[in-house]
């Protein structure tokens, strides 16, 4: 009869500290040195076990800080209009965003393509980090077609977007475009997240127009892999 490998059943007897409330969501595990002491094990093996336990999305790694245990998820519901801000608030999280740019700039062939405009049109280009329970969880990336959208800078961007679309430029927007696809970070998206390269994520794309096929904004969004459960409803009448 064959065993599982030494990490594996490592890797269970730290999820039962998990489940138990030992080690509570949140908390940072105790250092690798103390864990492969209690457990009798060596630190080869600990990684592997906890490395196991990252890539399930139980525990993630924070740069400089140690290892967490991971949250509950949180229900996103992508196509819904909810704005970040609004779905966090309303499962009980609180929400933060830090705004690391605004400029206005000719859009290249890969944004130009998503937003239906010629090449080397103005476009807005916003970056923002979003914060869940004060945990940088991911990093966006939006592109803006100007020529809906005038003044547009003189506004605050660590509040919702689609907010200021309504209520400043009468604009809503009702049809979206959604990818999800599960990643490796790198480049960029590893250093505004404060991660390590190669640890996996989500990258979600949204392109979204208004009832009357205006396409008004482009949206791509890094998450990190242990924040989200994506949430779909749908209706049949037959």
């Amino acid at each position: 009869m064959s065993h599982s490998p030494l990490y594996l059943e490592l890797r269970t007897r730290l999820l039962a500290l998990i489940r138990t409330g030992e080690l509570p969501a949140g908390s940072r595990l105790p250092a690798e040195r103390l864990l492969a002491e209690r457990f009798e094990t060596t630190r080869v093996t600990l990684r592997q076990a906890l490395g196991q336990l990252e890539s399930e999305g139980c525990i993630y790694r924070s740069n400089r800080r140690g290892w967490f245990v991971s949250p509950a998820r949180l229900v996103y519901e992508p196509v819904r209009d909810y704005s970040f801000t609004r779905y966090v608030t309303a499962q009980g999280r609180v929400p933060r965003t830090e705004v690391l740019g605004f400029e206005e700039m000719q859009a290249e062939e890969r944004v130009a393509t998503s937003l239906s405009l010629p090449v080397g049109a103005p476009v807005y280009r916003l970056k923002r980090r979003r914060y869940l329970d004060n945990r940088l969880v991911l990093v966006e990336t939006i592109w803006l077609n100007a020529r809906f959208l005038p003044g547009l800078e003189k506004y605050r961007f660590d509040q919702s977007l689609w907010q200021v679309f309504g209520e400043v430029y009468d604009i809503e927007l009702v049809h979206k475009q959604i990818t999800i696809t599960p990643t490796a970070l790198i480049g960029e998206e590893v250093a505004a997240l404060e991660v390590t390269s190669g640890c996996p994520g989500l990258h979600i794309t949204r392109i979204s127009k208004t009832a009357a096929g205006e396409t008004i904004e482009y949206d791509e969004e890094y998450w990190l892999h242990d924040v989200l459960t994506i949430a779909l409803s749908t209706s049949s009448y037959g």
